[in-house]
């Protein structure tokens, strides 16, 4: 019988020697050790290197051993820091809403749109709650978008993101299709020239650049971004193969994403040159991203084969954001996603939450996860029958990889540089005394973040 989870303890703050000491900790590799016990040294710069990990009598071997601070965590398993790969947190004020999938795609995009906040103040407001809501998850990474209101690139949502504690890139969006596009990328270049060095600056969180999707973007948009991106040292990111208003427009030009266009001003009839040539999007798209590294967001719609060759050859990372896509009814549409074949062709597939609105409600609640991969692993694990280890890889290690992370700072090993970890409380099962990692994905409390490195 399994007793409930006990309530974890003060963590001591400012440099020092810590010891932490738990039922067991796994990383991408499997179990580390069980029990286990981290001696961690962190530095006051933040900065945090694992001394020695194993059983409690190995680690207590070591020199630094009798001196730390001991962070006791029975009935607890200690995981690597999380990496949200895609997320929306300037969109985080408007908290999770309902979305009948029936409704359609671009309904939901309208609604958002009237929504968003415009002001830097209220876009860096809302990433600060978003930022927090991420460490409530044990995220310590983030692929964050930088939505640019009414078509403005803005520098809020970077510098609000720069000031707290997460690693990972701040993409700027843009979108430049139409009547609008030559406005919408010499606006750009002026935005990346007036913040030049600020974006260029030293900082846990890099500045990336993300033209919105292939249906509101057109290739010569993407083929700009990709040169400011080698002349700036941006990262480079793309909404790919979301929804069906998307394939519908890519290879007939016609739909909802038409109509929007045409609503905004931005439909012109060259476009019919550009668009409706019957491409799937990741066709249509693929010249680009064999140009340049892209980190692919969703790519729900990835009906064969030849689309997944198309991806690995480009060595793409793609984003799978399995509660946005259920949320979205993206597999009555596609069908299951595709992303255990994805990663047996070779593509690095990582985790994202996309935006709070299309979380559950308790996304909201740092009490109760807050804006969790570790939920999203969970939903694979239970739903898919994901192996757990799989899962885990695809929320630390392989999301550092798509956002330039070092993915070894999300290995627990001695001597390695961490960058965070995280405590899972599972309560203790008389009969199997050792937690699986299976059993911490599925049957786990909330995770908290035992530290954040820099």
């Amino acid at each position: 019988m399994r007793e409930s989870a006990p309530n974890l303890p003060d963590l001591p703050e400012g440099p020092g020697l810590r010891r932490f000491e738990a039922d067991a900790a796994f990383d991408a590799g499997g179990l580390v050790s069980a029990p286990v016990s981290l001696l961690v040294e962190v530095a006051a710069t933040g900065r945090a290197v694992a001394l020695a990990v194993g059983t409690p009598g190995e680690v207590s071997r070591h020199p630094g051993a009798s001196s730390a601070r001991v962070v006791g965590l029975a009935g607890s398993v200690i995981l690597p820091g999380l990496v949200n790969a895609h997320t929306h947190l300037d969109l985080t004020h408007l908290g999770p809403r309902p979305h009948d999938p029936e409704e359609g795609f671009v309904a939901w995009v309208e609604r958002v749109r009237a929504g968003r906040r415009q002001e830097d103040d209220g876009i860096a407001e809302s990433v600060r709650q978003g930022v927090g809501l991420c460490l409530a998850g044990g995220t310590v990474a983030v692929g964050d978008i930088a939505g640019a209101p009414g078509g403005r690139p803005t520098v809020a949502a970077l510098r609000a993101l720069r000031e707290g504690p997460l690693a990972g890139v701040s993409f700027v969006e843009f979108f430049a299709a139409g009547a609008l596009r030559d406005r919408a990328l010499g606006r750009l270049d002026v935005f990346l020239e007036e913040h030049a060095g600020e974006l260029a600056a030293g900082s846990l969180v890099r500045a990336g650049l993300q033209p919105h999707a292939p249906n509101t973007v057109e290739p010569a948009g993407y083929e700009h971004a990709v040169a400011l991106a080698r002349r700036y040292g941006l990262a480079l990111c793309t909404h790919l193969a979301e929804t069906v208003e998307e394939r519908e427009f890519i290879a007939g030009a016609r739909g909802p994403q038409r109509a929007l266009l045409e609503r905004v001003g931005a439909w012109e009839d060259r476009l019919l040159g550009v668009f409706g040539r019957g491409l799937h999007p990741i066709d249509h798209l693929a010249p680009i991203l064999e140009r340049a590294p892209f980190l692919v967001a969703h790519v729900n719609d990835c009906p064969d084969g030849a689309r997944l060759s198309v991806l690995a050859r480009a060595g793409v990372s793609v984003a799978y954001c399995p509660r946005a896509s259920a949320y979205f009814g993206a597999p009555g549409h596609f069908g299951a996603h595709r992303y255990r074949e994805m990663m047996d062709a070779g593509i690095n597939v990582c985790l994202g939450t996309d935006s709070i609105v299309n979380l559950p409600s308790e996304a909201a609640d740092g009490s109760r996860g807050g804006m969790s991969v570790l939920d999203e692993m969970r939903l694979l694990v239970e739903r898919d029958g994901v192996d757990a280890r799989t899962a885990l890889a695809m929320g630390t290690t392989n999301g550092a990889r798509a956002l330039g992370l070092d993915e070894a700072g999300f290995l627990l090993g001695a001597g390695r540089r961490l960058a965070g970890l995280v405590a899972v409380p599972v309560g203790r099962d008389r009969q199997a005394p050792t937690p699986t990692l299976e059993t911490a994905i599925l049957g786990g409390g909330p995770p908290r973040l035992l530290l954040i490195g820099k």
